[in-house]
């Protein structure tokens, strides 16, 4: 295996061109590392889509921005031909690409410092089409999956028999019309058949459904969020249904171009799709798939509210809280008065480790004077308050 790395330092950020030797093939990825890591970091493997390339995705996802903050790395990968090898009509260069992921998680942990237990995988288009099939041929290696636009290809030849669960997060557009939300053209599951699939897989049995408040209109879509899942697992399968949005990686900056929007339909301003999958992956780890006692074992008891953190801070704090079962919740932040500064939170959470951030604003979207606060978590009929200083 033949390595060749180019590293540039740029806001303590490790910028790193690479490639690898595969099948005989030389193929190149880009890796983004937080130069300030002190530990080993977790992993995204981020994936373009059909006729992209690595360096596009990197500029185009926008994934560095959200993903080193947190000392979290990401790869970007490039395809053979501009492409990933899902099978049918995407086998364009019979490439192993699977064989070439997984020497890429190991060339990467190789040349930084990975955390190989928090290993992840998505893309965009084709490259979500991938991460399913990484789903179905690599959960020995990552940890959870995701795709935008993307969807699940599940060829004849193919063994989909994963013997662990699978969590995966699949965000998708109503209106896209290069990968169609209700059906498909290139032999691929659409979005419903792709969510009924993994449910089976997964013994998903409850489904949790949230409207999203409707942050701006103007950008003519809204988002429904779908959550599977059941009472004995901390697996799910969440999906991100943008109402009128298109063929797009939602949130990012360049989805917002005129040009961008007249080629792949509009995007969104209520979710960023960086943050739904980093979030969501921060979930899980390779080691968390133990048996089904074990991880029964590993729910929450009680109801269980945490100090925010950080604390005091500026401009955001975490709130985190567990749930021991399917419970209707109300987050509220109030000052030193009593008076009701923003609701966070309103509405039914499943069972599991929960977390939501205030940024230091009021209901109305404005910054609010430094201070005293109190955030106030009421789950059924529990209900615990917590202290935090927002500092200016």
């Amino acid at each position: 295996m033949k390595k060749i790395k180019i590293c540039l330092l740029l806001m303590s950020v490790c910028f790193g061109q690479l490639t690898l030797t595969h099948d005989g093939i030389i193929r190149e990825y880009y890796v983004s590392y937080p130069d300030s890591a002190t530990e080993p970091c977790p992993l995204v493997i981020n994936m373009h889509g059909f006729g992209s390339n690595a360096l596009e995705q990197l500029y185009y996802s926008e994934m560095d921005n959200v993903a080193l903050g947190m000392n979290i790395a990401v790869v970007y990968p490039e395809g053979i031909s501009n492409a990933w090898n899902v099978g049918a009509i995407w086998n364009i260069s019979n490439a192993n690409d699977i064989g070439f992921i997984s020497a890429l998680i190991d060339s990467v942990a190789d040349d930084f410092n990975i955390d190989l237990d928090r290993v992840y995988a998505c893309g965009m288009s084709n490259g979500g089409y991938m991460a399913y099939e990484l789903a179905c041929e690599l959960s020995d290696k990552i940890a959870a999956f995701g795709s935008v636009t993307g969807n699940f290809m599940l060829n004849s030849d193919q063994t989909c028999d994963a013997d662990r669960d699978i969590p995966f997060i699949h965000l998708h557009g109503t209106d896209d019309l290069i990968v169609p939300y209700t059906y498909s053209w290139d032999w691929s599951m659409y979005v419903g058949e792709s969510i009924d699939y993994w449910r089976g897989v997964n013994n998903l049995e409850y489904e949790l459904i949230e409207v999203l408040p409707d942050t701006d209109p103007s950008d003519n879509t809204t988002v429904e969020k779908y959550t599977y899942y059941n009472s004995s697992s901390l697996t799910q399968f969440v999906h991100f249904k943008v109402i009128g949005g298109g063929h797009q990686w939602f949130g990012s900056s360049i989805s917002d171009l005129d040009w961008v929007i007249n080629s792949l339909g509009y995007s969104n301003h209520e979710i960023n799709t960086n943050t739904e999958l980093i979030d969501f992956f921060m979930n899980y780890r390779l080691s968390d798939f133990l048996s089904t006692d074990e991880i029964a074992n590993e729910l929450p008891d009680n109801f269980i509210l945490h100090q925010s953190y950080p604390n005091p801070f500026n401009p955001e704090t975490t709130i985190r809280y567990e749930l021991p079962e399917y419970k209707f919740v109300n987050i509220t932040i109030s000052d030193m008065l009593g008076k009701e500064v923003k609701v966070l939170v309103s509405g039914e959470q499943a069972i599991g480790k929960h977390e939501v951030k205030w940024n230091g604003t009021n209901k109305l979207g404005h910054s609010v004077s430094a201070g005293v606060y109190f955030y106030t978590v009421s789950a059924g009929d529990k209900v615990q308050t917590g202290k935090m200083i927002l500092l200016k």
